[in-house]
């Protein structure tokens, strides 16, 4: 796998970038915080309830060597999503896109979803065929790749 760049940092870079285009200037609106808060909480329940899932299994969380992965998780919200971590990385995005009250910042979640995508989730994907070959391909065919 050629990606080095741990997907936490991907996602700072884009909302860093989201925030700058708008001068980090966060709303008053606390109807709009409650709203990026209920998001952002979401996807720290998503990021927990996934490496905890991980750990259970004594498999690694490291995305950038899944060939050390030791078990293919497919249950809890692994039913969902192939990728829930992922996507918990997208909702802090999407909180902070709230906070901003940014269009920009948030095109930079879907810049964010496009670069995991082909760059860490594709490799990913070809390294666990390899691994688990058709057990991989049944869970593909049942579960999607991000929702």
């Amino acid at each position: 796998m050629n990606n080095k760049i741990p997907p936490p940092l991907v996602m700072l870079a884009c909302g860093g970038l989201g925030g700058y285009i708008d001068g980090f200037s966060l709303t008053s609106e606390p109807l709009v915080w409650l709203l990026a808060i209920a998001v952002f909480a979401a996807g720290v329940w998503l990021a927990v309830v996934s490496i905890v899932s991980f750990k259970q299994a004594k498999t690694t969380i490291n995305p950038l060597d899944p060939s050390q992965a030791s078990l293919l998780v497919s249950h809890g919200v692994f039913r969902f999503s192939r990728n829930p971590m992922y996507v918990s990385l997208t909702l802090f995005l999407v909180a902070w896109s709230c906070l901003l009250l940014s269009v920009a910042a948030l095109g930079f979640c879907g810049v964010f979803v496009l670069y995991i995508t082909q760059f860490q989730i594709k490799p990913e994907e070809k390294v666990l065929m390899v691994k688990f070959g058709k057990q991989y391909e049944d869970y593909c065919h049942k579960v999607r790749r991000w929702l």
